[in-house]
């Protein structure tokens, strides 16, 4: 059984107010992309998630998650790539429920594969659309993701170049190098950018960054790892854990930065395999 993307939410809340540890990933580059290991333990399961990144290739990322149930030694090949892409999701779910300054409003989606594809469900579950914008650089899946949210219920429509009034929530998830939007964005929007994860490549421009008014990463080794985060003063990004422990109150712009980390997948196994 499928966990649902507020119940992986509610997972990941959990283990990041429980202060899990899991080491930063390795990061091994190959032939037009990189590999990425990424383990995470707890009393209960050992996981380790590998994961290749090819950009030029569609889909641009792929994955494997194997999991130890430590008590039995049962081993579990799980479903990595909808996993990776459900627990992300979630991710930036729990930070919009917690952090958004408005509830209600339009979703802006830059990019339109399984990510945003992923963004689309759970946020259609977890908060009020009134609408769906989509930009991608496929033509073909943008369409289908336009259908997706009205199926969902939602109003879709491709992204004319201006931002609407009731624009609330903006997600990115691209594997682009340079800002896939405008620094221009309104005034009071939750941010997600989940794409980019190496310091060289951002998706968001430095302006926006600078002059929102709450800048969070998912972990510490988003710090590190994030292009939108370098550069920034001590104090100036606080960790998603953090703020969850006593949310603030704001009013401008939020911006998230999620980079993933081996813990959201821990958090996701557990919901998984006690569904």
């Amino acid at each position: 059984m499928t966990p649902s993307y507020l119940a992986l939410a509610e997972a990941i809340r959990e283990v990041l107010l429980e202060g899990v540890q899991a080491p930063r990933r390795q990061v091994l580059p190959i032939p037009g992309g990189e590999f990425l290991v990424m383990p995470a333990v707890d009393r209960e399961f050992a996981l380790a998630k590998l994961v290749t990144v090819r950009p030029e290739a569609f889909p641009s990322v792929t994955a494997e998650l194997w999991v130890q149930r430590l008590d039995t030694g049962e081993v579990f090949h799980l479903p990595a790539e909808e996993l990776t892409v459900r627990r992300t999701a979630a991710l930036s779910l729990l930070a919009a429920r917690t952090l958004a300054p408005r509830q209600k409003g339009a979703l802006f989606l830059v990019g339109a594969g399984r990510q945003a594809r992923g963004h689309l469900e759970a946020f259609a579950e977890g908060l009020s659309l009134t609408r769906v914008l989509v930009k991608g650089r496929s033509p073909k899946r943008v369409a289908a993701l336009l259908e997706a949210a009205r199926a969902l219920g939602v109003p879709a429509e491709p992204f004319s170049g201006r931002y609407p009034e009731d624009l609330a929530f903006v997600v990115t998830a691209t594997t682009s190098r340079e800002p896939v939007v405008s620094a221009e964005l309104p005034d009071g929007v939750f941010v997600a950018a989940v794409g980019s994860f190496t310091p060289e490549a951002r998706e968001l421009p430095e302006a926006l960054v600078d002059r929102a008014e709450l800048v969070v990463a998912d972990t510490e080794d988003a710090l590190s790892e994030a292009g939108e985060l370098q550069g920034l003063p001590p104090g100036r990004v606080r960790l998603l854990a953090e703020v969850l422990k006593n949310p603030p109150r704001v009013r401008g712009t939020v911006v998230f930065k999620s980079t993933g980390h081996a813990v959201f997948d821990l958090a996701a196994v557990r919901a998984y395999l006690k569904a």
